[in-house]
């Protein structure tokens, strides 16, 4: 095997490695939830990550409240971007089993944008807790893609009405990212038309090769979607 042969396997490899995506989760233990009141918990996403750009986000939520229809839950981004999770669930009322929302108890769940069930609609009966699993948010987790992770998150648990309070116990933050440049194929310092181009061009199974930016080994529809995310100049969605 010739120097020559190796020494280009290394260079795709490394260019692979580059360009892959990483997947990493901050958690906070949370804390009380006041009866009719907001309690917002802080998670705080290290310096460290300020070279990448957000390719996706999940929220995870464990906890417990009597009455799940009283809640709302948001996650506010650094930058002030908020995505509303959940909106009082059962509300307008669905009948279980009155006037005021889903009746049930604890939550323990992610939301997750690629989820089948919304978490607004959910209320199975006799369930504990009755959000769980993977639930898709009230609004896309997605408006968050291109940004950078860097910095203090809030997430705020809001109790809209008198009479019942709970409690988080950790509530994390799960964010995929690729480096802020990673989908710049072409070099020209922006992502644009171009490296659409050479992006559609090796699609399918593409191992290694740069255009697979989540490292998958095939490029596809989750490689188009984190050109989309950061389309424009290198870092100009990179606001904290």
């Amino acid at each position: 095997m010739s120097r020559f042969f190796l020494s280009n396997v290394i260079a795709l490899l490394g260019c692979a490695a580059a360009h892959a995506s990483s997947t990493e989760s901050w958690c906070t233990s949370g804390g009380a939830i006041p009866d009719a009141g907001t309690l917002t918990a802080s998670v705080a996403v290290p310096a460290g990550s300020a070279q990448q750009r957000i390719v996706s986000v999940r929220v995870q939520v464990i906890g417990t409240h009597p009455w799940v229809g009283d809640l709302r839950i948001r996650a506010v981004h650094p930058s002030g971007v908020s995505v509303l999770l959940l909106d009082r669930p059962g509300m307008p009322s669905n009948g279980y089993p009155g006037p005021w929302g889903c009746g049930g108890d604890g939550l323990g769940l992610w939301f997750d944008d690629t989820a089948s069930a919304l978490a607004e609609s959910t209320c199975p009966y006799g369930v504990t807790p009755v959000l769980g699993g993977n639930l898709r948010p009230s609004s896309q987790l997605s408006a968050f893609a291109g940004l950078s992770p860097t910095g203090t998150w809030s997430l705020a648990f809001e109790d809209a009405v008198l009479g019942d309070s709970g409690s988080i116990s950790r509530a994390c933050i799960e964010i995929v990212t690729v480096p802020a440049c990673a989908a710049d194929l072409d070099g020209d310092g922006s992502v644009g038309g171009s490296d659409l181009a050479l992006l559609i061009a090796r699609w399918g199974p593409c191992t290694p090769c740069a255009e697979d930016l989540n490292g998958d080994g095939r490029v596809s529809g989750e490689d188009l979607a984190i050109v989309l995310s950061i389309w424009g100049p290198c870092g100009a969605n990179g606001a904290n």
